[in-house]
């Protein structure tokens, strides 16, 4: 069996991470197994020695001007290589490969990794996509939430599968002091600065209160300029990626996610499954992941005083994170690579 997955790049982020885990899985049960990057490659992934990369990035410039190579070669290759499924991940690259890919009678599993309404594709391409799903086997959402921005017939055939998530060899540790933590890449959609304005407020309550931000991105210049602009030099710190990052926040007093907008995000379940009390705001979809007052604490979304309220009502009250962690932990068990893995092989082999 041949199992051929199409992706931006195998870079740090969700859906790389998912990937990896389905690639490194198939191959280890003797699959010949192939990852397709068309935006880059970069590699930032642990993968199995036999998974396969290719290449098919086309240096810079936008999608419209990279499409028709793209489509070109995604078709050579497809009716080349014949695999025996197709998986594909992210809205404009699942068009690109479902579009390639007419006529030839491919079993194509698409998958959705975030909100189709935010996450700038537009109208049209969004309308695209819809048309275009609709000759998947399957289209793989996280949430209900994403499923809900397309037509019944793309519903139909519609699966919602969460992340797979592990942790393994990593135990939650006693914070000292009082650290905040959050994870991912330094872009709008992540919203840093309502974190940072949210920490120059407690640090008024919470002398010793620390933030950390890791992950990398196009804002970074205008991050740090913010934190100087603040006076946070010595409260929040971005260093950068981290590869052992559950070993870096185990011993958070609270992970915090101030997004605009997400699919399902990998490092707040991450967290969960840490036992970390956990802070998000309310994208659509949070309530899916998070139950407000039992496995986490949810605030409006660019409200940095609600957000700091809820930070201080935490660092004065251990019982609360404690028991917002312990329900986390035992919420997030679904999340867990074996049990999702099982799922989504349901999916691409059925």
């Amino acid at each position: 069996m041949k199992i051929t997955f199409f992706i931006g790049h195998m870079g740090y982020g969700g859906a790389e991470r998912v990937i990896s885990l389905l690639a490194n899985d198939y191959c280890r049960r003797g699959w010949e197994t192939e990852i397709v990057m068309l935006l880059s490659n970069d590699l930032a992934q642990k993968l199995e020695p036999g998974v396969r990369l290719i290449d098919l990035s086309f240096g810079s410039g936008s999608y419209a001007k990279r499409a028709p190579a793209w489509l070109k070669e995604i078709r050579r290759y497809l009716k080349k290589e014949k695999p025996d499924c197709v998986v594909s991940f992210i809205g404009r690259i699942n068009a690109l490969v479902l579009m390639a890919a007419l006529g030839l009678r491919l079993p194509i599993v698409v998958s959705e990794r975030n909100d189709p309404r935010h996450d700038g594709r537009g109208k049209g391409m969004l309308m695209l996509c819809d048309r275009l799903y609709r000759t998947a086997r399957a289209v793989v959402f996280q949430t209900k939430a994403e499923m809900e921005c397309f037509s019944d017939a793309v519903k139909d055939r519609g699966v919602i599968i969460p992340n797979p998530v592990s942790v393994e060899g990593v135990s939650r540790r006693e914070p000292e002091g009082f650290p905040v933590v959050t994870a991912g890449r330094l872009a709008a959609q992540k919203n840093h600065k309502m974190l940072m304005n949210a920490m120059e407020i407690l640090r008024r309550e919470i002398p010793e209160a620390k933030c950390t931000i890791y992950g990398e991105g196009e804002l970074r210049q205008e991050l740090e300029d913010y934190v100087r602009e603040k006076g946070l030099e010595n409260t929040v710190f971005l260093p950068g990626h981290a590869l052992d990052i559950h070993e870096k926040i185990a011993d958070a007093s609270v992970f915090v996610l101030t997004s605009e907008y997400e699919g399902l995000p990998n490092a707040l379940i991450e967290a969960m499954m840490l036992g970390i009390p956990c802070v998000t705001t309310d994208y659509p979809g949070a309530e899916e992941v998070m139950e407000d007052g039992v496995t986490g604490l949810i605030v409006p979304r660019g409200n940095a005083e609600v957000l700091a309220g809820k930070l201080i009502s935490l660092a004065r009250d251990g019982q609360l994170g404690k028991a917002l962690g312990e329900n986390a932990r035992a919420d997030a068990e679904k999340y867990r690579a074996e049990n999702v893995i099982a799922r989504w092989q349901n999916v691409i082999e059925g």
